[in-house]
């Protein structure tokens, strides 16, 4: 879930950059069993004295020579110094362990508005930061390196590993045509390693002039070795969604993402659905990683009756409170069925745990991934950009997301390579059952 954020906090959050940046762990790889590990630098015996338990060094003022020192002393032309303060921002935000706060330098800054304006040039599918399954590791056996706080030498518990992976190829989408499927892991882009890259560093990666190739390196549950799939890039209209008419008077809309386009489109889906006799809905949001929070929010508006005004509540560090009421009047009253399942994430989350409040619909399928966290997106000075997690957000009566995802009301397991809404897709099937007792009730 992404919001925007007011730009006078671009000079604090720069100082912050530089207090931090010499800090910077580094990333240790352990290929073979695809577990990123982490490790911090120890201080020097050149730094002793200098770090006990409260840090005594002028950080700006370190960096600020050590950037000159660089600069002017390095053995070939600095040509792009930005870079280095780049890699410096980026290095600060590594030991925060957060797949979902990350920096995206002016060319990955405008890609990031131009996913959400829903236009671009690639292979059709959406990412995500993935977590690698925990594996239980023996003693002697390639150990993961303790992860310690670079300043106190604190042990770090409980570290998460992620990759960037597919949430879903969008129907029709090159991706599709070439076989990627939902939860795949992406190693290599065209032989190049992805360890340690942000999903925007992939994306950029796999972006292209349309027609031409790339080579995505997949790892695959059940599959023993990765897998290289070409694939020919397009010029792809992402869709913020999917709709149709079903038999028995059952309108079917699957929302695919929360962009700039969501709310228009499901305004007008709904207003399709009704026109044809729509008199129930199936709400897929399965494979949804989330969006734009005011999106979210419009859609829930759409769908639940006025009286109920909260739709999220996020809670920041300092302890504060912030509600986001509905925005518009409620246009669907007829009942209502969601689709969820690990893929549904963040803004996803947001609308099915408001609607299983307030009791507006019945929720089939498996848990949420379980994002409760709301990301601010801080333009910088130079047209770049940080993403940060500034708060954790819960539902209408409070429930963090965050420790379980949201709970289907009917748990319904999807067998493995089903697509939505074919003939073995038990979910949906489900769903539609449901949906009619509940149309038969409401006549």
């Amino acid at each position: 879930m992404r919001q925007s954020h007011p730009r006078h906090l671009t000079v604090t959050v720069l100082i912050l950059v530089i207090l931090a940046a010499f800090l910077v762990g580094y990333r240790m790889r352990d290929y073979g069993n695809m577990r990123p590990a982490w490790a911090a630098l120890a201080a020097s015996a050149d730094t002793a004295g200098t770090l006990d338990n409260t840090v005594t060094l002028r950080p700006v003022e370190l960096f600020k020579e050590a950037l000159e020192q660089v600069q002017n002393n390095y053995v070939e032309p600095i040509e792009h110094p930005e870079e280095l303060v780049y890699s410096a921002i980026r290095g600060m935000l590594l030991p925060l362990n957060d797949p979902y706060t990350r920096f995206m330098d002016p060319k990955q800054y405008a890609e990031f508005n131009t996913d959400n304006q829903g236009s671009l040039s690639g292979i059709g599918a959406t990412l995500s930061m993935l977590e690698i399954p925990a594996q239980t590791v023996n003693a002697g056996e390639g150990m993961i390196p303790t992860v310690t706080c670079p300043v106190c030498g604190t042990e770090i518990k409980d570290v998460k590993h992620y990759r960037v992976g597919i949430v879903e190829p969008l129907p029709g989408s090159p991706a599709e045509d070439a076989g990627v499927q939902a939860g795949d892991f992406i190693m290599k882009v065209d032989g190049e390693d992805t360890e340690g890259k942000t999903v925007s560093e992939v994306a950029q990666q796999i972006r292209g002039k349309e027609g031409t190739k790339v080579t995505l390196t997949i790892a695959r549950k059940g599959i023993e070795k990765p897998l290289d799939i070409a694939i020919t890039r397009a010029h792809i209209d992402v869709p913020s969604l999917e709709k149709k008419m079903l038999d028995d008077k059952i309108g079917y809309l699957h929302l695919f993402t929360f962009n700039e386009k969501t709310n228009l489109e499901t305004r007008e889906a709904l207003q399709w659905l009704r026109k044809e006799g729509a008199r129930g809905l199936v709400l897929d949001l399965r494979n949804n990683p989330g969006g734009l929070l005011r999106q979210c929010i419009l859609v829930a508006s759409m769908l639940l009756p006025d009286e109920n005004k909260l739709i999220v509540e996020t809670k920041a560090r300092s302890g504060r409170d912030e509600p986001y009421n509905r925005s518009g009047q409620q246009i669907w009253d007829q009942p209502v069925i969601v689709l969820v399942n690990k893929g549904s994430a963040s803004a996803s989350e947001i609308l099915s745990g408001a609607l299983k409040d307030y009791k507006r619909a019945t929720i089939v399928g498996e848990s949420t991934f379980g994002k409760a966290l709301v990301q601010t997106v801080i333009p910088l000075r130079d047209h770049s950009a940080m993403a940060i997690t500034t708060a954790h957000y819960y539902t209408p009566n409070g429930y963090d997301v965050g420790k379980k995802g949201v709970m289907p009301d009917i748990e319904v397991a999807l067998a493995e390579d089903t697509k939505a809404l074919s003939e073995n897709d038990n979910q949906a099937l489900e769903a539609i059952r449901i949906l009619k007792t509940e149309m038969a009730k409401a006549k």
